[in-house]
């Protein structure tokens, strides 16, 4: 069978990460018993340096007014209820996700950071918590199984692994979701399922056809793409 492995840079305020990265999942649910697909996750910033903020607020501030914001959001809450995930934008902040991302890096095995993904976005994007506070990252590490020992030994000092990862996306597109397939190919963007389908058999088959594209919608440091 053959092997593809994607790294994928994210963030916990970018609305159309979690859309892209279930897609993703999607696409390789599709491929069982023909490509085995492995992810590895890396951390992107989309408002490094930004005390948190009202989410709705943050994007009238970075698209320049409301009417711009709120076509933005109905956008992602329509695109996320196609692939069964609730946008509640009314409790979503947004700014610098630097400890959400040590907390994932903080963890010893893939299967693990990407149930803590999960558990992160579901916070972040559903049930509106905050995680920019670390008691809540706490709280919500202990409510993965780890042990009161294991979330007390949490190390939020990551900054050196985080913009190491923010500056190699950044040697290859602006702005995330991104993903890159066996270190030679790249899609950005929350691109359809069948994009990524087609992407991984490509991989898979080792094509020379190119297959970057930047035609899914996305998040950088200056904003968000519908």
């Amino acid at each position: 069978m053959k092997t593809v492995h994607v790294e994928l840079w994210s963030d916990f305020v970018c609305p159309w990460c979690w859309i892209a990265k279930r897609r993703l999942e999607q696409a390789a649910e599709r491929l069982t018993g023909q490509v085995q697909v492995t992810v590895t996750h890396k951390a992107y910033r989309i408002a490094k340096g930004m005390a948190p903020n009202d989410f709705g607020a943050a994007l009238k501030m970075k698209f320049g007014s409301e009417q711009s914001a709120r076509q933005m959001m109905a956008a992602v809450a329509e695109q996320g209820a196609r692939e069964g995930l609730v946008y509640n934008f009314d409790t979503m902040r947004f700014g610098d996700t630097r400890d959400a991302h040590a907390l994932v890096k903080h963890l010893d095995s893939e299967a693990a950071r990407q149930t803590m993904i999960e558990a992160l976005s579901l916070a972040s994007i559903t049930q509106g918590r905050d995680i920019f506070d670390r008691e809540v990252l706490r709280s919500i590490a202990s409510q993965q199984g780890l042990s009161e020992t294991q979330v007390a030994a949490i190390d939020f000092d990551r900054s050196r692994e985080i913009e190491q990862d923010e500056k190699h996306a950044n040697s290859i597109a602006n702005g995330v979701p991104l993903f890159v397939f066996n270190n030679k190919a790249y899609l950005s963007g929350a691109q359809p399922t069948d994009m990524f389908v087609a992407a991984l058999n490509q991989v898979a088959t080792e094509s020379p056809a190119p297959m970057d594209s930047a035609q899914g919608a996305s998040c950088g440091q200056d904003g968000c793409q519908i």
